[in-house]
């Protein structure tokens, strides 16, 4: 739909309901509203579960503060209940609720977040091999790189190897322990080690939850870190 069309479908700022992406709200002016106070700034981040807005009174709201944002964007007008999760310098960034990402019509993307962390593969599965999982002698440590929603990726060290479409239990060390199911979908050999990407099969919902919420933070704390490296090199 073209944004003559999605024009034609509003009365003054009503909401459209095709809209081609997300991103329509990046660089949008957006409103921010609590109990007693309004504020307006600019959407510069939507990525996931998290948004980010520049705004001169990030001081006057706090962390966990439930708001009400009003984006004005090209397309139409959106309401957005949000909550404060985190704040920088001029800054605000807050929950983008799984009815808003609903909103949008295109095949929802997981945020992938770089890591370092640790795990552990309990047992596997080989490929054509029917509901037996080979136990590990003793867990084996893994190197976590990166992690999203939908998937992980993280290194084994030689001479192990696993093979594309193998199944694992794997143990993630997150700052509490998730436990989960996954396939290997693709693999490629490294120095000393190999690097395996894995989508998830098999998680609890209050593991999905966990690993959600450290999700966020990692985002929460990537943003900021490359803002203030960004202004680092702006007055160097």
């Amino acid at each position: 739909m073209s944004r003559v069309e999605a024009k034609k479908k509003q009365v003054g700022f009503t909401e459209v309901k095709e809209v081609p992406s997300s991103t329509i709200l990046v660089h949008c002016r957006t409103v921010v509203e609590k109990s007693g106070f309004v504020s307006t700034g600019i959407m510069t981040h939507v990525e996931g579960d998290l948004l980010e807005i520049e705004i001169s009174d990030s001081n006057r709201f706090v962390l966990g503060e439930n708001v009400r944002l009003t984006v004005y964007t090209p397309a139409g007008m959106y309401l957005i209940p949000s909550t404060i999760v985190g704040k920088d310098t001029g800054s605000l960034m807050m929950i983008n609720p799984p009815e808003n990402q609903r909103k949008f019509n295109e095949k929802r993307m997981f945020p992938r977040v770089e890591i370092s962390k640790s795990g552990k593969l309990a047992a596997w599965k080989r490929k054509g091999a029917i509901g037996i999982f080979e136990e590990a002698d003793q867990l084996m440590a893994i190197d976590i790189k990166n992690i999203s929603l939908s998937g992980i990726g993280f290194t084994l060290p030689d001479p192990f190897r696993l093979e594309e479409h193998t199944e694992l239990k794997l143990e993630l060390e997150l700052g509490s322990l998730i436990a989960c199911t996954a396939k290997v979908v693709r693999m490629e050999k490294g120095i000393g080690s190999t690097y395996y990407g894995a989508q998830y099969v098999e998680m609890e919902d209050v593991k999905i939850n966990t690993l959600r919420a450290f999700i966020l933070r990692e985002q929460i704390t990537a943003l900021s870190t490359s803002k203030k490296e960004a202004n680092k090199r702006t007055f160097k």
